[in-house]
């Protein structure tokens, strides 16, 4: 059980103050490199971007990546965001006043809590809208006036104006996936640059692979190629899966292939095991959560066949 002192003292040790010094491992190669260039032109001409694409294409990774570059460049610390579902409220982008300081002294100041969004727009931050189409258009609607006239009323408190450095990102899905609402026309009115991201190209995969795999971890290229086999078939198969896989579950099956190998190291086993002994497994393991299957089709049936076709086993 941690007690208070140990709460505060872990907290503040693993702390993230300053994002322009967290290291983020990131491949800037193909569409990357070209979306992070239009997130730099969307910055300078005063534009709000969004970006477009599946799931575990490094939509949110690439914002993070580039509110660091904001902040090694304007010096400012600030990043912000909230990621969306039917139960985000105004007062989640905005802030709330805490009840009890309220009912000693009222809508004060002292008794409001900022939001992410309040935050960023003082502070001249980043603030990423992470999946705004799974949010309703009620509270799409929030964005609204701080998209359009850089301000936004705070309930008791008054109207405030955004810093001249705010600068307001949003990703979201395809609209077809189910769990999306269609983005308010006055929303998409306000958003200027659009980046749409999709599954990268095998180079570009396989490198995001590499850049995530611990040092320890050794998998040889022979084996990560049969690793994106087991990926790309999941997305060519449009008969059976609704969402395929993502790049995290090819980083999750050289993982733990990279940790099978240190055991056969650490062990001082002169004869490793054949892949097609651990992969097979480890793709049954990874996919079962990676992939969703259509309706009426069950998944381990479609990772059974997935496996047949890419490693026999």
């Amino acid at each position: 059980m941690i007690n208070k002192q140990n709460f505060e003292e872990l907290f503040n040790q693993h702390l993230i103050k300053d994002i322009s010094e967290e290291p983020i491992d990131i491949v800037l190669s193909g569409q990357y490199g070209k979306a992070l260039e239009l997130l730099r032109d969307a910055e300078t001409t005063g534009l709000f971007p969004s970006l477009v694409g599946p799931p575990g294409v490094g939509k949110t990774i690439l914002c993070r990546y580039f509110a660091s570059l904001r902040a090694k460049e304007n010096k400012n610390r600030s990043f912000n965001w909230l990621t969306m579902d039917e139960s985000i409220k105004p007062s989640h982008f905005i802030g709330s006043f805490d009840p009890a300081i309220t009912l000693k002294k009222g809508f004060v100041l002292e008794a409001f809590n900022p939001g992410p969004l309040l935050n960023a727009m003082l502070e001249g931050g980043t603030f990423l809208a992470n999946e705004i189409n799974r949010a309703t258009e009620y509270s799409q609607n929030t964005l609204l006036e701080p998209l359009e006239e850089a301000s936004i009323g705070i309930p008791h408190l008054g109207r405030i104006k955004a810093d001249k450095d705010f600068f307001f990102i949003c990703a979201m899905n395809p609209e077809e996936l189910s769990g999306t609402h269609r983005l308010s026309e006055a929303l998409k009115d306000r958003i200027k640059v659009w980046i749409k991201l999709t599954y990268p190209d095998k180079s570009t995969e396989l490198d995001i692979i590499r850049i995530n795999l611990p040092e320890q971890f050794i998998v040889e290229e022979s084996e990560l190629e049969l690793i994106y086999s087991v990926i790309k078939e999941t997305r060519q198969n449009k008969v059976d899966i609704e969402i395929p896989a993502s790049i995290r579950a090819g980083i999750a099956m050289a993982k733990l292939l990279g940790r099978r190998r240190q055991i056969e190291k650490e062990k001082k086993i002169k004869e490793k095991e054949s892949i097609y002994v651990y992969l097979p497994e480890i793709a049954r393991n990874v996919l079962l959560g990676s992939i969703k299957p259509k309706p009426g089709v069950k998944v381990e049936n479609v990772i059974e066949n997935i496996i047949h076709k890419t490693l026999g086993g």
